[in-house]
């Protein structure tokens, strides 16, 4: 997507961006910031000019907006190039100076325009985990961002997210009303004989937050708790029945439809029993235990699997195929019957991705593939597709 502002010469640019910065700065102020109760510490320590590197852990899909809300300096930033094709939010933040990036994919264009930001003395920002937390957990650092802080040397500051994962889990239908918290940190620069483990190391140090021991402040309450729970406890953690969790009639549990054990969620993401001999756990937790029972991948199957392709540089999916779904050892197929109308190898796939709104998407030469495996779970189709992914790749 282009970035209009690049068009425009220098001093042009500068203004244009920051009306456009200061108008969205106010418009979020009296609304995003009201509604979520934004809580900010630490604004003061961000230097009021020259250049620096400012990163984030990511927890919901307002981090964007927020943290470089929060730092009120203009600023550039790169972002999943599936949040610029909404209609309306990607042209606003291209506006304000975002920078689309693909995801799994070596995106040396966004790169080079966040250096060209930095070395214009301008705040560049990123979210080095590259997705988000599901659980408030720490994701790790993508590796290339210690190589670039090191090749820039340049200040870096942190900004720790500690209540966005409870405001909104990713996995959750609906938000809850849970003051947001973010903190900035004081600038941190690297010596020069820090190499990139070093300081990606550093950066994880700056960013973590423990889950367990964040306070809920003031008045916290929400609804509906349970929907879209299924979706990433894709099977039982009592018995593993596989798409075996429903939500219950009053929206706030989940019932295994094989087991009939049944867990009350709270606020905080716990689940809470209510049905005998069944343990207490957290959703965290309790996705460990799937991941953990199932080690190796599975055959799996759909009766419906819908196939789309979104190339490099597009917006607008072209359908490719759409029928009876198998993941196999050999990779994704598509029948029609007994015939194989479509397949895709595990040869031909870069990465498996799940981009926003959780569409799974594997990225292959030139574009990334969309499965919709209808009336199952994309997460537990995401997990045995990497499983299969990193198994091939170990055996070549």
């Amino acid at each position: 997507m282009p970035d209009d502002g690049l068009l425009m010469g220098p001093q042009q640019e500068t203004f244009a961006r920051w009306l456009i910065w200061r108008s969205a700065w106010l418009l979020i102020r009296w609304t995003l910031c009201v509604v979520l109760r934004v809580e900010v510490v630490g604004r003061e320590r961000i230097p009021v000019r020259g250049g620096a590197m400012l990163l984030a852990n990511h927890t919901t899909f307002w981090d964007f907006l927020l943290v470089f809300w929060g730092i009120y300096r203009t600023a550039r930033a790169i972002g999943s190039e599936q949040v610029f094709r909404l209609p309306v939010l990607g042209r606003m933040l291209v506006g304000l100076g975002g920078i689309p990036f693909s995801k799994g994919a070596k995106d040396g264009e966004a790169v080079r325009r966040l250096v060209a930001a930095y070395e214009q003395d301008s705040i560049i920002g990123m979210f080095p985990e590259g997705e988000r937390s599901w659980t408030g957990r720490p994701v790790q650092i993508k590796r290339g961002t210690g190589r670039l802080v090191k090749s820039l040397g340049c200040p870096v500051i942190y900004c720790r997210i500690t209540t966005g994962f409870l405001q909104h889990p990713r996995w959750a239908t609906w938000p809850r009303w849970i003051a947001w918290r973010m903190e900035y940190s004081e600038p941190e620069v690297f010596p020069p004989e820090a190499t990139a483990d070093d300081i990606n190391a550093a950066i994880a140090r700056g960013l973590a937050i423990d889950p367990d021991t964040v306070e809920l402040k003031g008045r916290s309450w929400g609804f509906r708790l349970a929907e879209g729970l299924p979706n990433f406890l894709w099977a039982c953690p009592a018995c593993f029945a596989a798409e075996a969790l429903e939500v219950g009639a009053d929206r706030d549990c989940v019932v295994c439809t094989d087991c009939a054990r049944r867990w009350r969620v709270g606020l905080r993401s716990e689940l809470t029993a209510e049905t005998p001999d069944t343990e207490d756990l957290t959703v965290a937790r309790a996705h460990d235990r799937l991941v953990a029972h199932f080690p190796r991948s599975e055959a799996l199957s759909c009766e419906v699997m819908d196939v789309t392709t979104v190339w490099r540089g597009h917006i607008r999916q072209e359908p490719v195929a759409s029928g009876a779904g198998r993941l196999t050892e050999r990779g994704v197929e598509v029948l029609r019957g007994d015939e194989v109308i479509w397949s895709l190898p595990y040869e031909d796939m870069h990465v498996a991705l799940l981009q926003f709104r959780n569409a799974l998407q594997v990225r292959v030469e030139g574009a990334n593939i969309q499965l919709d495996p209808r009336g199952q779970s994309r997460l537990r189709w995401h997990h045995f597709l990497s499983l299969r992914l990193e198994a091939h790749r170990a055996s070549r």
